[in-house]
């Protein structure tokens, strides 16, 4: 059975330990600090299969959109892949967004995520994927984005539509 558990100050350091070995050098400590430390209202979360930490994952917002949820730092150990474990857990978000008021979930990736098949993971999923290229946003147009969407209710899906992410901000 799937579960999730909250970040918190007891969690937190294995958290970073669980994402070091999902995304290698690539760091979430900052955004779990912010989170622990009650400076956004994002939602950070080890993931159980039983008792047993198969990953990570988030949902957080951009600025005062709380229409859509973004997914972040979503990733299952290696060695716990290709066992539909990765689908239960979205899934899990999914709902979890759902129930937080959230009407859509997106996720962006590139070309060069850093696991290979992840476009295919969220179509199999139930994503839907578009572009993400705008010259408003300079770095979009330095490698291929993509936004992958999701509805959370029935109605029907509003892509993003280049709206301007401003990438480059946090650089």
């Amino acid at each position: 059975m799937i579960k999730h558990i909250k970040l918190n100050q007891d969690n937190i350091q294995y958290a970073i330990e669980i994402q070091h070995k999902i995304f290698g050098s690539l760091d979430a400590s900052k955004d779990y600090e912010a989170f622990v430390n009650g400076e956004n209202d994002y939602n950070y979360f080890l993931v159980y299969d039983g008792d047993t930490c198969i990953g990570v994952s988030g949902i957080y917002h951009i600025g005062q959109d709380y229409e859509n949820a973004w997914l972040g730092w979503f990733g299952i150990l290696p060695e716990k892949r290709r066992n539909a474990l990765g689908s239960d857990a979205l899934r899990l978000v999914d709902e979890t967004a759902r129930d937080l008021g959230f009407r859509t979930m997106r996720v962006l990736i590139s070309d060069d995520e850093v696991f290979d098949g992840a476009q295919k993971f969220f179509k199999c999923n139930g994503y839907h994927k578009e572009e993400y290229k705008t010259p408003r946003d300079p770095e979009s147009l330095k490698k291929n984005y993509y936004i992958f969407s999701k509805n959370l209710f029935p109605e029907p899906l509003a892509m993003w539509e280049n709206k301007n992410l401003n990438l480059g901000k946090n650089k």
